[in-house]
């Protein structure tokens, strides 16, 4: 007798999560994605800061111990009532060839893409926090900008201008590249560039009127307090017009030189669920489902065949936040049922604590108990480990925030 198909659209957390929850025994498992690696977005930072190699907040698809079929891929549309995918190649030599794969089942999770709001200039000349070439990219521009203000010929104004950082969102990304960066400035690049001190400033930009505005009020204001500490400037209240290659335009302050900027605010949905003649939601906007998962057409009838799940989709009338918490629960619910085929219980998101770096050994927590400091830290520190998938990347972060501690970084040696 032929297995079950299921195709699976993503290799973000609902993607990868499914892919190694489904049982390959039971079900003919396809992947379609353009990545063959799945992020650890939570770790991003860290490693952009080079806390670590890049390759520890990363992971792969593919598994010698697990059967399914993964194809890097686009999926350009999907006829929910034939039950086809049509797909193109990820590759550009390819992209005019086109594809079908036929399903029983699919599992929709494209995630989400960047959000610029058609700010001009954004997409060109501004640094993203998504994957791991992300994170590539801000250590090299780091690196450089470094380097180019060490030339004998640069001003004193030249320098300030070249070494002033900006950050675009003051939620847990925004906050924590921030933490990193400032930790790896003040911690290491003052010895390696002692000739720079003083000169190298970062910036939060936001358009709210504060910054973690998913913390608690209190803890909110504590990480505010201790950015300014610290000499970080937060701009709340910034309404950016237009970003340049030297700079940036906001309605309040004007023009303001940087020689960086990271964009980390704003989720925007990917063509695929764009394109989806199904029900959803106003804001973002989100393929809407029921309390099981499965897709809702626009009359609100359901789609016995189709499910979503991750940031691309919400529960109708849940309103849930698109974290990676969120698309583990649903895809370990989804991989769950499938596998038992029992179907008694519905979806419930249970809340974790929620945590945020904010740099020096000092974070938030907010959950059932909220507190900040040193303890806040650790269990930043904790909960990376529990990010991560296998034994071996708990092992190899474990030894190389050891290894960090007495030899210092990679990227600043001791």
């Amino acid at each position: 007798m032929a297995r079950v198909s299921i195709v699976v659209i993503g290799t973000g957390w609902a993607g990868f999560t499914l892919s190694q929850k489904l049982d390959d025994k039971k079900f003919s498992i396809t992947i379609i994605s353009p990545e063959t690696t799945s992020p650890y977005t939570p770790l991003l930072a860290s490693a952009a800061c080079g806390l670590y190699d890049f390759s520890l907040a990363e992971e792969s698809i593919r598994r010698k111990s697990k059967s399914f079929r993964l194809i890097k891929a686009y999926v350009n549309d999907i006829d929910l009532e034939r039950k086809i995918c049509f797909c193109r190649p990820e590759f550009k030599a390819l992209a005019d060839q086109k594809f079908e794969i036929p399903y029983d089942y699919v599992f929709i999770a494209p995630g989400c893409t960047n959000q610029t709001f058609g700010t001009p200039g954004v997409a060109e000349h501004g640094l993203f926090v998504r994957n791991v070439h992300d994170a590539m990219a801000v250590r090299k521009r780091l690196g450089d900008i470094l380097e180019m203000a060490s030339l004998p010929m640069k001003t004193v104004q030249e320098q300030r201008d070249l070494l002033h950082i900006v950050v675009v969102g003051g939620g847990p990304t925004g906050v924590e590249i921030t933490a990193e960066m400032y930790d790896l400035i003040h911690d290491d690049f003052s010895k390696l560039y002692p000739d720079l001190n003083g000169k190298i400033t970062i910036a939060i930009h936001d358009v709210a009127a504060n910054i973690l505005t998913a913390f608690e009020a209190g803890l909110s204001e504590y990480a505010l307090e201790s950015f300014t500490k610290r000499d970080v400037a937060i701009k709340t209240g910034s309404h950016i017009t237009k970003v340049e290659a030297d700079c940036l335009y906001t309605k309040e302050d004007g023009r303001i030189p940087c020689g960086m900027l990271i964009w980390a605010t704003g989720n925007k949905q990917v063509p695929l669920v764009d394109g989806l003649s199904v029900l959803k939601s106003e804001h973002l906007p989100r393929i809407l489902t029921d309390n099981r998962l499965r897709v809702l057409r626009p009359d609100g009838s359901v789609i016995n065949s189709a499910y979503a799940l991750g940031d691309a989709a919400d529960v109708k009338g849940g309103e849930l936040p698109t974290t990676a918490e969120v698309a583990c629960q649903k895809a370990e619910y989804l991989a769950g049922m499938f596998n038992t085929n029992s179907w008694d219980e519905t979806f419930t998101y249970s809340q974790r604590s929620i945590i945020a770096y904010i740099g020096q050994h000092d974070g938030v927590v907010m959950g059932k108990n909220q507190w900040e400091g040193p303890r806040a830290w650790l269990a930043w520190r904790s909960k990376n480990l529990l990010w991560t998938r296998n034994w071996k990347k708990k092992i190899l972060i474990s030894m190389n925030w050891l290894l960090n501690y007495f030899w210092g970084k990679e990227v600043a040696r001791n």
